[in-house]
């Protein structure tokens, strides 16, 4: 086992482990102590530096039973120090997993940094003393606990009154909380004093008066932000608020730069209030602008030594460091100065060292965070040199084998893909064929893939002039490859319901969805229905378009062939005999027909003229081919035929036309050539031939910089493929002839 040098010199700090042989990223951990740390051992012995009075009874061993016993009891012991283990956490410690036990050491060891580290930096400040600060001296017995805030004399003066007010004590008493460089007030800011609710007021009241408070401080502030310093990381998240809000006005209002600069001093020194104020930052997030601020002013005049010198005192491991940089760079004041300064430069070049193969996958992830963080925030800084490292990074962490490694690349860059288009910047369309590449180049990695197709479905919604092509044409061939054993799942039919009410779609790519659809929807029991969804929308908004009526037609005699193929194979089988041993495949042929006549019926109800008057005679040429060769009659196709009108003389005028074709059709020279120049005069042909050179709607991007070239060179053709060898065109005397060798 490997212990991070951080956690290894903190646990040597406070006597719990001895020293051991160390290298420049870790600390190595022999089987005997690694079994210490496993069953509980360590632990025990870190909470007892919590509180001496904490005794956990713990066994030595190292079978499971024993460390269950030995963490069960410790979770009782974190009780009384506010902290929970996660049962599902204990149970993976248990079972040895190792990774699980270091990171409940690190919340450990801030939780240590808060409750305790902290109480006692915050004593080891200067002694309260009245005669540095104060134009003369006062007795304690002179002070008056009912004066006006506003009328007391000095700083010692206005503390006594204030605390005396609000936490109903005598003066003598309020000197008591200052003594022993404030550590009673200290533990009263940081636990509350029965409640926290008189410690608010007290903040609240110095608030009031901070104008008051500046006329004390000409010298030796560091004295007042030493006492409320505690307050910082009190357990309460009003008290923090409060305490900021005070130290915010007090540095924001100092009539003299020098004041400033004993501020800086104050904060930068050892056992100062940086240390505080980062803890601060890492326990409220919510107030992290008040905290920026108090960054910004108090070190305007030394930003590179605060920056790239102090920062770098407290937070040593370059992931607490950039750690830190993520958290303020968009909410930092100063960044104007911080540009000047090439700082930003500065923590790229950071950042780059932590992202080496040797550290670990969070400091890694953390890397990433700041490189999209600077390129969302600063793009005019971010120049292409930075850009191509950040993606070749990236590129790499999209490959790795962690799952969480790369959906954190992959949430990266669609966050920054979605700042980059609402900014409307050139690199949002390189960015975004990148995406879609990873998309196709994950197709086969289910949980990466609906991540991406999640992410891009929020961008098709929020942005209606996205190029819809260059996502969906790969999109539908990868789910046409038939010997790909991809499923098509759920959030791929709400990308496909978006993209067909998207604006920029347009009949080329409607043609190829239908195909693809369509093939769906006879094959498919399981997402015929949502495939049936994205079809009716497609067919209601293109049905006009004389490309998707002739695919529309061709479509219903393929499907109404089918029909005839599954009803002949139906009576084969005799649903009624009392033999019949597959009942099952009986209803899933009588779904499969219902599937059939409920999409004929819907493209008969769109009402295109031209199209119905092309789907009437196919409709009651199958009809009379049932009643003939299968001796029975179809009443779904006779009902189909009643919306067109009286069905008994549209069957007698087909069969008159069916004797007219089969006297043609003897000649088999010409009736190839018919087909042939039809297929080739027709839209459909016309559409496959030109759908991959067909240019995009306004805002789509040139082919030139498009890598899909070749896929949509290769794209597939908008024809069906779901029934083998047939062909898109094609007479009905040629489909019987082919259901006849089935």
């Amino acid at each position: 086992m490997k212990l991070d040098l951080d956690m290894y010199y903190w646990l040597v700090k406070i006597n719990v482990i001895q020293e051991l042989p160390i290298n420049n990223l870790f600390a190595h951990v022999d089987q005997i102590l690694e079994e210490q740390f496993l069953n509980g051992i360590i632990v025990s012995q870190v909470l007892k530096q919590f509180d001496q009075k904490i005794d956990v009874d713990v066994k030595q061993g190292n079978s499971n039973g024993i460390r269950l016993f030995n963490w069960n009891n410790i979770c009782k012991s974190l009780q009384q120090i506010n902290i929970t283990l996660d049962d599902d956490i204990k149970i993976s410690i248990v079972k040895g997993d190792s990774q699980m036990l270091m990171q409940f050491l690190k919340e450990l060891k801030q939780h240590y940094d808060m409750a305790f580290y902290v109480e006692e930096q915050v004593s080891t400040t200067t002694r309260f003393n009245s005669q540095q600060n104060e134009p003369q001296e006062i007795g304690i017995d002179e002070i008056d606990s009912e004066k006006p805030l506003n009328q007391t004399q000095s700083l010692l003066e206005f503390i006594i009154v204030s605390l005396c007010k609000h936490f109903n004590i005598k003066p003598k008493q309020a000197v008591g909380l200052l003594n022993q460089n404030y550590k009673q007030l200290s533990n009263i800011l940081i636990k509350g004093n029965k409640g926290f609710k008189s410690v608010i007021n007290w903040l609240m009241e110095l608030s009031k008066h901070i104008n008051h408070i500046i006329k004390f401080v000409t010298y030796k502030i560091d004295i007042l932000l030493s006492l409320l310093k505690a307050g910082l990381v009190s357990q309460n998240a009003e008290v923090c608020y409060w305490t900021l809000y005070i130290i915010e006005g007090i540095v924001i209002n100092l009539p003299q730069k020098e004041l400033l600069e004993d501020v800086y001093a104050w904060l930068i020194r050892e056992h100062g209030g940086l240390i505080v104020l980062i803890l601060s930052q890492q326990r409220y997030h919510q107030y992290l602008e008040q905290v920026c601020k108090i960054y910004s002013v108090v070190s305007q005049y030394n930003v590179f030594d605060f920056f790239d010198v102090q920062l770098r005192k407290i937070l040593k491991s370059g992931k607490e460091y950039i750690d830190f940089i993520n958290g303020i760079i968009q909410t930092i004041q100063i960044r104007d100065q911080m540009q000047e300064l090439n700082l930003f430069e500065l923590f790229a070049s950071y950042a780059v060292k932590l992202f080496e193969p040797q550290h670990t996958t969070m400091e890694r992830m953390t890397a990433l965070k700041y490189f999209e963080h600077y390129w969302v925030f600063y793009p005019q800084q971010f120049v292409i040199n930075q850009m191509e490292q950040y993606l070749l990074n990236s590129r790499k962490a999209t490959r790795e084998s962690s799952f969480a490694m790369r959906i954190f690349t992959y949430q990266s860059l669609f966050r920054i893909l979605d700042n980059l288009a609402l900014q409307k910047d050139k690199y949002a369309a390189l960015l975004y064929k990148k995406l879609v590449f990873s998309l196709i180049e994950n197709f086969d990695q289910k949980e990466v893939r609906e991540f991406l197709v999640a992410n891009f479905l929020m961008l098709i919604k929020k942005y209606s002039t996205i190029p819809i092509d260059i996502l969906i044409i790969p999109m539908v061939k990868q789910l046409q490859i038939e010997q790909n054993e991809i499923q098509i799942n759920i959030v791929d039919f709400q990308l496909l319901k978006s993209v067909c009410t998207h604006p920029k779609i347009d009949v080329n790519v409607a043609i190829l969805m239908l195909d693809m659809l369509s093939k769906l929807y006879l094959s498919s029991i399981m997402f015929y229905q949502l495939a049936f969804q994205q079809i009716q929308l497609l067919l209601t908004r293109f049905i006009k378009s004389n490309p998707v009526q002739e695919f529309t037609f061709n479509l219903v005699k393929i499907a109404i062939s089918e029909y005839y193929g599954n009803y002949q194979e139906h009576l084969k089988n005799n649903p009624k005999s009392i033999l019949n041993r597959n009942p099952d495949e009986n209803i899933k042929r009588q779904q499969f027909r219902s599937q059939i006549i409920s999409l004929i019926k819907f493209i008969i109800n769109l009402r295109s003229f031209e199209l119905n008057e092309l789907i009437k005679p196919v409709i009651a040429h199958f009809y009379l081919e049932i009643q003939q060769n299968l001796k029975t009659e179809s009443k779904a196709l006779f009902m189909l035929l009643g919306h067109f009108g009286d069905p008994q003389e549209i069957l007698q005028e087909e069969q008159k036309k069916s004797q007219q074709i089969n006297q043609q059709s003897q000649n088999p020279i010409f009736q190839t050539q018919i087909v042939k120049s039809q297929f080739q005069g027709s839209k459909v042909y016309q559409v496959q031939q030109n759908l991959n050179h067909s240019k995009s709607n306004k805002g789509i991007i040139s082919q030139r910089d498009d890598p899909f070239k070749e896929l949509r060179d290769e794209a597939t053709k908008p024809t069906l493929t779901m029934l083998g060898n047939l062909s898109l065109n094609y007479d009905e005397q040629s489909l019987l002839k082919q259901f006849e060798l089935l």
